[in-house]
């Protein structure tokens, strides 16, 4: 008897063994084939045969402290405008000519999908639903194209100019917040300060919901937020299925960050849901309930309860996030730059005078402070830019991409490129005084991305800023602390790594 279990249990193990060296044999014919059908395209060097640039990347960021998307700058001005990089089993080439974009990302788009084994990456953290398959995320093209027509209403400019008093509501209890930090004598980072702001009007338009983030230090929001998108970041960065990373919701496989990291996503999903479920307890009761987001979400009456929170969360991080960043970029630039801090100041007390509140007129009299705006997204994008992959065969720039392929540009490419912009490196804001002088000037700005699925939001986060802004330069000024720099960190959005530390003052 025993011998016979103990045949049956090297039956098995051999049978484990050999399916596993099968598995890996696949595996290893698979990424030898595509090495093979994609190895006329230009690219560097792998410097592994299964991992392929992965130990590039991670070599360059641990030696020089930067991001992926510097080391990617580096390789598209070495390599020429169309490269290819491979990680894993996953191979993407790399564009950075507008024709090919306008070529692929336009005129080719039906030719395109969102691989959802990185976009599912965005809506997940360790297994951990989150932003979900929210309009962001989402992979399937009928459904994001009803979601799209449902959220669009919530975001056109004639809506927006309706919240004009939310903006300045918003904006006057962080100047009062911003009076506390002065009265302090303490130094503040703008990028906490800018997340507060951006967060609560965010959440006051689309949600009419007051987080109180402004306000009160001990909001959980701020800090649920920040640990959510570094969770996604690590999640990207590993390079297995959003399937497998489900492993580490077993305590035995958790360390403190990954606890950390799911617990701010199961928070935030919650807090999605309690507000969702109120509404809609509101509506069912008749009661009077905003015309936003939310309300226009319940009432399309198409979506799950999870299809909602997935939308919530999606616009409740991105719209706090990046608007976010993009604030405190442009800060520090304006800091750095007194002549474009003396214009715009001049700028805003002609358009404004002794006036506390912004009007909607008076978005398209702050010109200099758009090109401010615009100037900021062109050195420092702090999104992806476009991100598909091939599901039909495609010719680009005299290269056959194969199907299954991913398509990726990055507006770095193009914002940081001399022969688009002289000295680019330079902040200069009077580059976009008249944009129509620039050559094929859609498709080397895009700082909302390119194609059907340009950020819904980027109305909504061109008045915010302005109106943050206006303001809070009419009232303050600001020295950065010694030590800083526009040095980048990569939490899925990219924000200033020395936190934008400054003395606050204010002005006389």
């Amino acid at each position: 008897m025993a011998v016979t279990v103990l045949l049956l249990i090297s039956y098995v193990l051999a049978t484990i063994l050999i399916s596993c060296f099968g598995c890996f044999l696949c595996f290893m014919a698979y990424i030898h084939h595509l090495h093979k059908t994609t190895e006329h395209i230009p690219g560097p060097p792998r410097s592994s045969f299964i991992m392929g640039h992965l130990p590039d990347v991670w070599k360059y960021k641990a030696a020089t402290g930067r991001t992926t998307g510097e080391y990617l700058l580096e390789k598209r001005f070495e390599y020429g405008p169309i490269f290819i990089l491979y990680f894993v089993h996953r191979a993407i080439v790399f564009l950075g000519d507008s024709s090919y974009l306008r070529h692929v990302f336009i005129n080719n788009h039906k030719s395109l999908c969102k691989d959802g084994f990185v976009w599912h990456k965005l809506g997940f953290v360790y297994g951990e639903r989150g932003a979900g398959y929210g309009i962001v995320t989402n992979t399937d093209k009928v459904s994001w194209h009803k979601r799209r027509q449902v959220m669009n209403p919530a975001f056109h400019r004639k809506c927006l100019r309706d919240f004009m008093s939310n903006f300045n509501n918003v904006c006057g209890r962080f100047l009062a917040r911003m009076d506390t930090v002065v009265d302090s004598g303490k130094a503040t980072s703008m990028v906490l300060e800018f997340g507060k702001v951006t967060l609560e009007a965010i959440s006051q338009v689309s949600f009419n919901i007051n987080t109180h983030a402004i306000e009160h230090p001990d909001s959980p929001f701020p800090n649920a937020i920040r640990h959510y998108l570094r969770g996604v970041q690590d999640n990207i960065e590993i390079p297995v299925s959003t399937t497998l990373l489900t492993v580490f919701q077993f305590k035995v496989f958790q360390n403190a960050t990954k606890k950390e990291q799911i617990n701010a996503t199961w928070f935030l999903r919650k807090f999605a849901r309690d507000c969702i479920l109120s509404r809609m307890k509101d509506i069912a009761d008749d009661k009077t309930v905003p015309d936003d987001l939310l309300s226009l979400l319940i009432k399309d009456s198409s979506l799950s309860i999870d299809e909602i929170s997935d939308e919530f969360l999606t616009i409740f991080i991105a719209g706090q996030e990046t608007t976010a960043n993009s604030l405190s970029f442009a800060l520090y630039q304006i800091i750095s730059n007194p002549h474009v801090e003396a214009k715009l100041l001049n700028e805003v007390n002609n358009v404004l005078g002794e006036r506390d509140y912004v009007e909607f007129d008076d978005l398209a009299k702050l010109k200099y402070l758009g090109q401010v705006l615009e100037e900021g997204l062109r050195m420092y994008p702090v999104v992806s830019g476009p991100s598909m992959f091939v599901a039909k065969g495609l010719t680009v720039g005299g290269y056959y991409i194969p199907k299954g392929i991913g398509l990726n540009s990055l507006q770095q490419f193009f914002g940081m490129n001399p022969e688009i912009w002289k000295n680019p490196k330079v902040f200069d804001p009077e580059r976009f005084a008249n944009v129509e002088n620039i050559p094929d000037f859609r498709m080397t700005h895009f700082p909302f991305s390119i194609g059907p699925r340009t950020c819904i939001g980027q109305a909504f986060a061109k008045f915010e800023s302005k109106v943050i802004l206006a303001k809070l330069l009419q009232k303050f000024q600001f020295k950065l602390l010694p030590g800083q720099t526009d040095r980048r960190e990569a939490r899925l959005t990219v924000t200033p790594r020395d936190g934008v530390m400054c003395d606050v003052a204010r002005r006389e």
